[in-house]
């Protein structure tokens, strides 16, 4: 069964913008380095619209099991691009909301 890795944070009211355009320098890295995400089984990324803390985020990252989150992680984080992509979201969220959990796939 598969695990996802879920992310939850909210992006900082006046770095709305930034975080978008940093979205889509992930989405190209991703792209252009395929290689850094094999292993990765899907990512997707969601905003809260309704309930709960308006304008929260949720991210998934599903990969078969623990031992694939962790190859592929080390992967990504040896390209320059992806740590700055990664030290760049940190300037952008509310380190309160932020939260890291694992799922098992029940059903």
């Amino acid at each position: 069964m598969n695990i996802v890795f879920v992310l939850t944070y909210v992006v900082k009211y006046e770095k709305r913008t930034e975080f978008q355009i940093l979205v889509k320098r992930f989405l190209k890295f991703k792209k252009d380095n395929p290689k850094a995400f094999e292993g990765l089984n899907s990512w997707r990324l969601f905003q809260q619209e309704y309930g709960g803390v308006a304008g929260s985020h949720v991210e998934m990252w599903e990969y078969k099991n623990l031992e694939e989150l962790d190859k592929v992680n080390a992967r990504m984080m040896k390209h320059k691009e992806m740590k700055e992509i990664h030290k760049e979201f940190h300037k952008l969220i509310d380190h309160a909301t932020f939260t890291e959990s694992i799922w098992n796939t029940v059903a």
